[in-house]
């Protein structure tokens, strides 16, 4: 992984901004009309587990066997 991906309000990261599960929980927000929250950018995985965020089942869990 070289890039992890967060919003500012999320609680998983990805690595993908194409993740179906991201693009499905801003997408969910925008319809009810939220404000949605900044991509945020992490170096590691470590770094943004130490800001409190899991790993996505879907593109981060998926590739981790």
């Amino acid at each position: 992984m070289s890039e992890i991906i967060t919003t500012g309000a999320g609680d998983r990261y990805h690595v993908t901004e194409d993740c179906p599960a991201l693009q499905a929980g801003r997408l969910g927000g925008e319809v009810q009309g939220y404000r949605l929250h900044d991509i945020r950018r992490f170096a590691s995985a470590a770094e943004a587990e130490a800001a409190g965020r899991t790993p996505c089942g879907t593109c981060v869990g998926a590739s981790d066997g």
